[in-house]
């Protein structure tokens, strides 16, 4: 356990391939898997948030904005001709 942190047990049922390639990986950074898993799942939460975060910047592109979106494509589209 991690010194001053909190922290609950999970069971977690993995394939034989997830497992030897765990393993593998656990060799290789001489790490324990409870370690590799850890940083695994906190990289995933991060990536969520950040795909999170993404779509909620995309949605609010036109937050704020006073001109109607139609009549600003119409401008655009006038340019065209």
């Amino acid at each position: 356990m991690l010194a001053g942190i909190d922290m609950g047990r999970i069971l977690l049922d993995l394939s034989d391939d997830v497992i030897k390639r765990l393993d593998d990986l656990k060799h290789q950074r001489d790490l324990p898997r409870a370690e590799l898993l850890r940083e695994a799942v906190e990289e995933y939460l991060e990536r969520q948030n950040q795909a999170k975060a993404a779509i909620a910047n995309a949605l609010g592109l036109w937050q704020g904005c006073e001109e109607d979106g139609v009549e600003y494509e119409r401008a655009l589209r006038e340019e065209w001709k």
